[in-house]
């Protein structure tokens, strides 16, 4: 859970820092994904936990976006204690049911090279890998932890392994809501 460059909360489980690429600032939503590039970027950010090669296209960032909204969905849920709508449960399905997609061996004339999947089939793996990541997640102990900043004007969510913990980052909204309580008791008391 680290403040990262153009992502602001990496760290979490993967379902959650996939989900936190949609922010709130000064009351607007942000998506922190709305290009290819940009998706490009999250994944080089994640290499340690997706793997992913080349550059993400239009058709890629689509299937991830839609997947992060049912993700976002069930989460959703979880926290509120009721049930997801059926699409969010049956995108997830879907994406959860997708076999993994793997590099092959391949062999030129004189020596073996890996043969990357073709695209639509990292395209699978990658939303297999999220969609699995989100079902653990919502199946496991974390899920009775999982929680959206308290601060107004957040909407990232973690899994808060400290019971007390209420900001994604204390740093960053917990400090503002710190500077707005003091300003508030300041201007009170004057």
């Amino acid at each position: 859970m680290t403040p990262t460059p153009g992502f602001l909360l990496m760290g979490e489980p993967l379902a959650l820092d996939l989900v936190n690429t949609r922010v709130r600032h000064n009351g607007a939503a942000l998506d922190l994904l709305e290009t290819p590039a940009a998706l490009t970027m999250w994944l080089r950010r994640e290499r340690g936990r997706v793997a992913w090669t080349g550059a993400a296209s239009a058709a890629d960032l689509t299937a991830v976006l839609g997947l992060r909204d049912a993700i976002a969905r069930l989460l959703c849920a979880t926290r509120e204690h009721t049930r997801p709508p059926k699409p969010a449960l049956d995108k997830v399905n879907r994406a959860l049911a997708w076999p993994m997609a793997r590099p092959r061996l391949g062999w030129s004339a004189s020596e073996p090279h890996l043969v990357p999947p073709a695209p639509d089939s990292q395209r699978r793996a990658l939303l297999h890998v999220l969609a699995a990541d989100a079902a653990t997640l919502l199946t496991g102990p974390q899920a009775e932890r999982l929680r959206q900043c308290a601060h107004p004007d957040c909407i990232l969510q973690f899994v808060a392994r400290n019971p007390r913990r209420r900001w994604c980052s204390d740093s960053v909204c917990g400090n503002r809501a710190r500077v707005a309580r003091h300003y508030l008791h300041q201007h009170r008391t004057h």
